[in-house]
């Protein structure tokens, strides 16, 4: 090796190392990140399941109803604990064959949360009032004095 080749490595080596290190640290960052999200969703999953577990309450005199209720919440609150024991790569890996499998159920829940989101963001903007509807307060419109 020539004497440039060298110096030009040496001087490389520490900049490879800095990118090696940033690089660690963002990843590490990243799973920190990924995992509290995680705990997250899995926390809002149970407590949708304790919404339904005391929604059942209401329905005392109908034993069948109340059943079922405490049915969806046993199974929300198996999900919430499969989220919370796997990992993200077996969540995401999961959710990949799932799509793969039925990609006609995966468009279709795609299309009716697109639609959903759409009506949501398109009702919560303010839309004018039609002048025909809107109700003027008589001091809007000063009176001349004769």
């Amino acid at each position: 090796m020539s004497k440039a080749s060298q110096e030009v490595q040496a001087s490389a080596s520490p900049k490879v190392e800095a990118a090696g290190d940033f690089a660690s640290t963002v990843r590490g960052q990243v799973q920190s990140y990924v995992g509290s999200r995680k705990a997250d969703v899995a926390r809002s999953v149970s407590d949708v399941a304790g919404a339904i577990r005391a929604s059942s309450s209401g329905f005392a005199e109908q034993p069948h109803v109340r059943a079922f209720f405490d049915s969806a919440a046993e199974g929300v609150e198996e999900l919430s604990a499969e989220i919370s024991r796997r990992t993200f790569a077996e969540l995401y890996d999961e959710v990949d064959a799932a799509v793969r499998r039925r990609p006609g159920i995966t468009f279709a829940a795609a299309a009716l949360a697109g639609f959903a989101l759409f009506r949501f963001l398109k009702a919560s903007r303010m839309r004018p009032v039609p002048r025909s509807r809107a109700v003027i307060p008589v001091e809007v419109f000063p009176v001349p004095d004769l």
